[in-house]
């Protein structure tokens, strides 16, 4: 009885540090995505910023008007955000950070251990 019990405590602690491992890889990726998005975020907006400022200029020169050019300008900057964010929120979806290795093991040690020894 108690090499039974020594074992189920060992495999319930193997369990829970393949959960932690599992749980620390998935953070550390999602902080690298933070930071690489982050930072590829600012350098595109760095360098395009004095071409959004070109492309108001001459539509708002061709359009009379430097509002309608912004508007022109700005539209299809404001779409690409919402295309991102959305595509950015469903990578990040909890689904997708789930520690599906660990479901996998408890349920296969589980089945081991209800299987008819013979």
């Amino acid at each position: 009885m108690s090499d039974s019990v020594r074992h189920a405590a060992d495999l319930v602690g193997g369990e829970f540090e393949l959960l932690r491992r599992e749980t620390d890889g998935n953070i550390r990726a999602i902080l690298g995505l933070i930071a690489t998005f982050g930072t590829a975020s600012l350098l595109v907006l760095a360098a395009l910023m004095l071409f959004v400022v070109f492309l108001v200029k001459a539509a708002g020169a061709l359009l009379g008007s430097e509002v309608a050019g912004a508007l022109v300008v700005g539209g299809p900057f404001a779409l690409a955000t919402v295309v991102l964010t959305v595509l950015g929120i469903r990578r990040m979806s909890r689904d997708n950070l789930a520690p599906r290795r660990f479901e996998r093991q408890v349920a296969r040690d589980a089945r081991m251990a209800t299987r008819p020894r013979g």
